[in-house]
Order: structure tokens, then C-alpha cells, then sequence
């Protein structure tokens, strides 16, 4: 019987803007790695925090970001009053910087929409979460 591999979580840090500001954190968990070409795909849930007219507002996430070797990443994610999508670069999967579009749910009081830019940053003791810098020909 081989030793039962112990599931770590990656803490994330995310800011985003849209219409309004977007403060989130929160674990990810790593559903796939291709080793060969060090695509990943994250899962993650975490809370949020944004100003609604002067009162600050939580919201929970829930996210996929499939990172495409080491430097791009799309991201999908939603909460209870909106859905996002983000395309980018990623540098060595440790911060995911990207643009894309969120929209609001009709019944949602909380309205985000609009453009988006985000930044992500992800931390963990686990090494084969980050990408391997590679230099050579």
C-alpha cells in the first residue's frame, strides 16, 4: 500500500474591476495536471468584498482557471449576483493577470458588469503548482 498523498489547498489572493472594485480571497484545489506541458486546472471558492454605495457588501465565488503551460490562464467564475470570464497571461501560475467581461444576474440587487480587469495571486507549499522556469535549447 503506496502513502496516501495529502490534499494541500492554494490560498489566492484576486482583485478585480469591473463597474466597481472587487476584493477576494479563498482556496483553490488542482483538479488536473498534464505534467508534460504543465497545463493545470484550479477549482476554487473563496469570499469577496465590494462597496455598494458606501456600504461594503460580501459576496462568495466560485471559480475555474485552466492555465495553459506557464504563461496564459482562462477563468470562468460566478457568485450569487454575477458570472465573469477572464483570458490573460500567467507568470509561472504564481499571479494570473487578465481582462474580460462580467455580467449581472437580472434578479441580482448587487449590479457588476461591464469590462473587467483582474490580478490573482496564488501561494502554497506545494512545488507542483508553479511552473518550472526552463532555460535551454
Amino acid at each position: 500500500m503506496g502513502a496516501q498523498q495529502k490534499i494541500q489547498p492554494i490560498y489566492y489572493v484576486d482583485y478585480s474591476f469591473a463597474n466597481r472594485h472587487l476584493l477576494r480571497g479563498g482556496v483553490e484545489f488542482m483538479l488536473i495536471k498534464e505534467s508534460d506541458n504543465q497545463n493545470k486546472l484550479f477549482l476554487g471558492t473563496g469570499y469577496g468584498i465590494v462597496n455598494d454605495n458606501g456600504k461594503i457588501r460580501g459576496i462568495p465565488d466560485l471559480h475555474l482557471s485552466y492555465n495553459v503551460g506557464t504563461l496564459l490562464f482562462v477563468k470562468v467564475g460566478s457568485s450569487f449576483s454575477h458570472a465573469y470570464s477572464l483570458v490573460g497571461i500567467s507568470l509561472l501560475n504564481t499571479c494570473d493577470i487578465g481582462i474580460g467581461y462580467s455580467t449581472s444576474y437580472n434578479n441580482s440587487d448587487l449590479k457588476i458588469q461591464g469590462f473587467t480587469a483582474g490580478i490573482t495571486f496564488r501561494l502554497t507549499r506545494k512545488d507542483d503548482v508553479y511552473g518550472k522556469f526552463r532555460i535551454g535549447f
